[in-house]
């Protein structure tokens, strides 16, 4: 693929059960592996009132703080 590698994707999917939160994260995995498979990924599930916690956290991660 021709181009410069510095785009990101950054989604928040809410009023999801727990199979439907599965299914979304493990669809994205398969989509990663398959269009980056050398790329770096940060992703995470779990309860609406932590999705800012979840943000901060996968930022912390990328940042190295």
């Amino acid at each position: 693929m021709a181009g410069k590698a510095d785009k990101a994707v950054v989604s928040v999917i809410s009023n999801l059960t727990s199979s439907q939160a599965s299914q979304i994260t493990k669809d994205i995995m398969r989509a990663k592996s398959r269009y980056a498979p050398n790329s770096r990924g940060t992703i995470a599930q779990g309860l609406m009132s932590s999705v800012g916690s979840m943000l901060q956290k996968g930022a912390k991660k990328r940042l190295g703080r």
